[in-house]
C-alpha cells in the first residue's frame, strides 16, 4: 500500500463507491468530497476513507480540500439536467474549478471521467458537448498537472443505472416494450474493469496526457441489450423499435416525468454509437460473467444448485 492521498469528486455515485473501496486497498488515505457526509456512511467502515463536506462549486473550498493530495479524481457527471444542476455547471464549469484548485494546491496527478463521443462542437447532444468542453479544459490545463481522461461506454455492475433501470421498466409493462433508437450500438464495460484501469493509470506514467477508451469485449444494439435484460430477468416481453418521430416524441414526454427515465437529450446522445475505435484494446469482462448475478430472479449459483438437484432426481 502506498502513502498517497487520493481525493475524489463524485465518490458517492455508482462508479465512485466501487472505486473508493478499491482505492482503500491500495493507498494510505482516500478523501471523498460531498455536500452531505451522511451519503458516505457506508464507506466509513473503511478506516482510511474520510468524508469532507465541501461545496465543490466553491473554488477556494476546493483548493483547501485538495491541499496535500497526490491524486485528484473527478467522476462528476449527470445524464439529465434538473434545476440548477445543468450539463454546463456539472461538467464544463466544475471541471474548470477543479483544474484551478489542482494548480493552486500543486496537485501532481489528475484523472478525469468523460464519455465516448464527447466533443465540444460535434457532440450529438448537450451532454456530449459539455463533456467535450470539459475535456478541452483538461487538455489545456497547466503543464505541471499530469492528467488522464477516461472515455467509457455504458458501465454495468450490480447497482448500475442501465440494466437495473431497463429491468424496472420492463416489469412495469405487461407485454410490449416500445424502445427508442433500437439500433444504437454500444459496448458495455464492467465497473470492475473501469476501476482497475483508473487505478493502474495512477501508477503508469505512459497514461499521462492520454485519452483512454473503455469498452467491453462485445458490441450490441440497444434492442439486443433490452432483450437480454428481459431474458435475464425472466420476463416475457416483446421489444418494439419505435420510428424516429415516435422516439423523439417519447423523449419529449418522458422528459417531463419525475426522474426523467428518457429525455430528448438522451435521444440525441443515442444518435452516436457508444463504441470504441477499432484499434482500441477491449476490457475482458462479459455481460454473462456479471449481469445474471444481480439481474436474474435467482442468482447463477442458485440456478446451478437447482440443476444439480434436478440431475440427481
Amino acid at each position: 500500500m502506498s502513502n498517497r492521498r487520493v481525493t475524489l469528486l463524485g465518490g458517492t455515485g455508482f462508479v465512485g463507491t466501487e472505486l473508493v473501496h478499491r482505492l482503500a486497498e491500495r493507498v494510505g488515505e482516500v478523501v471523498v468530497l460531498t455536500r452531505r457526509a451522511q451519503r458516505v456512511r457506508a464507506l466509513r467502515v473503511l478506516p482510511n476513507v474520510h468524508a469532507r463536506e465541501v461545496d465543490v462549486h466553491d473554488p477556494d473550498a476546493l483548493a483547501r480540500a485538495f491541499a496535500g493530495s497526490d491524486v485528484v479524481i473527478n467522476l462528476v457527471g449527470i445524464l439529465n439536467e434538473s434545476g440548477s444542476s445543468t450539463f454546463a455547471s456539472a461538467h464544463d464549469e466544475l471541471t474548470g474549478k477543479v483544474l484551478a484548485a489542482c494548480e493552486a494546491s500543486a496537485v501532481p496527478r489528475y484523472l478525469h471521467m468523460s464519455a465516448l463521443n464527447a466533443d465540444a462542437t460535434e457532440g450529438s447532444s448537450e451532454y456530449l458537448k459539455s463533456k467535450g468542453r470539459a475535456e478541452d479544459r483538461v487538455r489545456a490545463a497547466d503543464t505541471a498537472l499530469a492528467w488522464t481522461i477516461f472515455r467509457p461506454s455504458i458501465i454495468f455492475g450490480e447497482k448500475d443505472a442501465f440494466f437495473n433501470r431497463f429491468a424496472g421498466l420492463l416489469k412495469s409493462l405487461p407485454v410490449v416494450f416500445p424502445l427508442a433508437v433500437p439500433d444504437a450500438r454500444m459496448a458495455p464495460v464492467w465497473i470492475g474493469d473501469v476501476c482497475r484501469s483508473m487505478l493502474d493509470a495512477i501508477e503508469d506514467p505512459a497514461t499521462v496526457g492520454e485519452t483512454l477508451h473503455l469498452c467491453g469485449p462485445d458490441e450490441y444494439t440497444l434492442r439486443e441489450l433490452v432483450e437480454y435484460t428481459a431474458r435475464t430477468a425472466e420476463l416475457e416481453r416483446t421489444v418494439i423499435g419505435l420510428p424516429d418521430w415516435a422516439a423523439r416524441l417519447q423523449g419529449r414526454l418522458l422528459g417531463l416525468v419525475p426522474g426523467k427515465p428518457f429525455s430528448t437529450d438522451n435521444y440525441l446522445s443515442l444518435q452516436s454509437d457508444s463504441v470504441c475505435p477499432g484499434d482500441c484494446p477491449r476490457q475482458p469482462t462479459s455481460l454473462d460473467a456479471v449481469v445474471p448475478h444481480y439481474l436474474g430472479r435467482r442468482d447463477w449459483a442458485g440456478r446451478l444448485q437447482q440443476r444439480r438437484a434436478a440431475a440427481r432426481r
